[in-house]
């Protein structure tokens, strides 16, 4: 730690690469209040805010009360909150999905490469 001129620390990490949001799904809607109060008029409790009949956020959009970037910065931390709380079991089933996807397009790739 290294004591800075106008009062502050400077906590030096070496190595440190990322800092994670952690469990924070009520704060979100705290700070984004806008969205949280344009989505409880939705129709559907499961709205995911795209292309649902009767979605309050996209008439927001639409009626320019709501900005497009907000609702994309939304759920950009709705995501990354949900990936940084999953369970490591969780993460891990996430992970080998993934990889068999990868392994399949490569594979179909490489296929197609072939037969042609």
């Amino acid at each position: 730690m290294h004591k800075l001129e106008k009062g502050g620390w400077l906590i030096d990490t070496p190595g440190m690469r990322e800092l994670q949001l952690v469990d924070v799904g009520d704060a979100l809607d705290d700070v984004f209040s806008d969205v949280a109060g344009f989505a409880e008029g939705c129709r559907f409790a499961d709205c995911r805010h795209e292309s649902e009949p009767g979605c309050s956020v996209q008439a927001a959009i639409a009626d320019d009360k709501l900005d497009p970037d907000r609702l994309r910065r939304y759920r950009k931390l709705q995501s990354e909150d949900r990936r940084n709380t999953e369970s490591l079991a969780e993460r891990r089933s996430r992970d080998k999905s993934l990889g068999k996807f990868y392994k399949s397009v490569l594979s179909e790739k490489q296929n197609r490469k072939g037969g042609a």
